[in-house]
Order: C-alpha cells, then structure tokens, then sequence
C-alpha cells in the first residue's frame, strides 16, 4: 500500500515539473514575441491541460488510498483488540482450569501416620493416614470456598482422582507418601472455621485423639501452588456444532 502511493506521489511530481518546463519553454524567448505558430501554442496548451487532468487524477487516488490506508489500520487496531481479548479469556480459563501456577493466602493442613508404637493385638491400619482421609479434608477445604488446592506438588482439578493402591495413596496417579500437605488458596479464616467445626471431619479427629496421627491446620499469607502437570481424558465429548 505504502509503495502505491509512493509511486503516484512520484508520477504527480514528475508532471508537475514537465508542466513548469513546458511553460518555461513556451515563455522562452523566440525573437521577443509569441511561440512561432498558433498550433505550436495550441500543442503546448493541451499538453498542460493534459498533465493537469492527470494531476488532479493523481491527487483523487492518492487520498482514495490514504482513505484505505486508515482503514485497514482501524481494522488492524481491533482484530488486535479482539486478539487481546481472546488471550485474557484464555489465560482466564487456563487459570479456572488448575493450568497456570497461582499464588495466594490460604491454609496448610499436614496430615501424617501415626508414630505411637502399634499395640499387639491392635490394627495398624487406625495409625496410619487413608486416602478417603485426604478426600474428606479436600473435600471440605472446597466447601470453604477455597479456590485452588494441591497435596504435595500434585495440583487437583476437576478430574482429579485419589484413590487407595493397596498401602499406597495416588493421586493424580501419583504414587505419594506421608507427611502430606495439603495447601489450599482462599480465606483463611473460613477454611479455618470449616476445619474447625466439630460437625466436620469427626472420624479424622476422633482417630488424632486415640492413636496420634497427625492433622496441623496453619494459615498462610502466601502459598504457591503448581500447575496441574496430567492429562484431561476425553472419551465421548466432541466439538460441538
């Protein structure tokens, strides 16, 4: 674009010179008096209306294109808004989704198997921390409007799974062992209030009374929470019409 009207700004500089040579050339003197003959003049005359005509032509399509030149740089400007804001609601999803690390107050909640000797005769499994544990505190933690939540560095979203492989906890099919730490992002002082509740999380409570495991709650000015690292299984949705 800038090129075209380069060259036509180019052509109307090269007429107006030839005009001002033709006009010289027809005032130059020839013996003092007028050109030699009324056709020579007639020639020059045409030939400055002619380059006249193509001047004012010239000036026509040089603002034409600088009305198109304006035009695509407004249209330019808003695909580039458009492009701007397509990139805020993608990183806004990214963020909903569990994609992009966070930071923020929040509450520290360290669970972990007991370390009082197992009487003879008693069940291990009371002293030690189960997956459905992790569940029960995740689970409460969003119910106290906690906006993003992770146990050790394996960031829960929304199709998260912890679940029990033998002795073993998984999440996110990760294999994790105690202490586990479970960080979660929100108000502090709900999260704390929700844990704190008698009516939540009796049989985790019941079982720090009797058999020593441990379950710390802290608040946290800031935790830093990763990115959730797996996959999204996707078995029968597909792009809609």
């Amino acid at each position: 674009m800038m090129r075209e009207i380069l060259r036509y700004a180019l052509i109307l500089a090269a007429g107006i010179i030839l005009g001002l040579l033709l006009s010289l050339a027809w005032r130059s003197p020839n013996g003092g008096g007028l050109p030699e003959t009324v056709s020579e003049s007639a020639r020059i005359w045409a030939v400055i209306e002619q380059l006249e005509t193509e001047q004012r032509e010239l000036k026509s399509t040089l603002a034409q294109l600088r009305g198109e030149l304006t035009e695509r740089q407004q249209a330019a400007a808003a695909n580039t808004d458009r492009l701007e804001a397509l990139r805020a609601e993608l990183d806004r999803q990214k963020l909903l989704a569990g994609l992009t690390p966070v930071q923020g107050p929040g509450v520290l909640v360290t669970l972990d198997d007991s370390h009082v000797q197992v009487p003879p005769g008693a069940d291990p499994n009371a002293y030690i921390i189960h997956e459905y544990d992790l569940r029960d505190v995740v689970n409460l933690l969003w119910m106290a409007g906690s906006e993003a939540v992770a146990i050790n560095d394996e960031r829960l979203v929304s199709n998260s799974s912890i679940y029990c492989l033998g002795s073993v906890v998984m999440v996110n099919d990760t294999r994790l062992s105690p202490p586990f730490f479970i960080r979660a992002i929100g108000n502090p002082k709900v999260q704390q209030s929700h844990i704190r509740n008698p009516s939540y999380l009796k049989e985790l409570k019941k079982k720090q009374q009797l058999y020593g495991l441990r379950f710390d709650v802290e608040s946290a000015g800031t935790l830093r929470l990763p990115a959730y690292a797996g996959s999204f299984l996707i078995r029968q949705a597909r792009p809609g019409g």
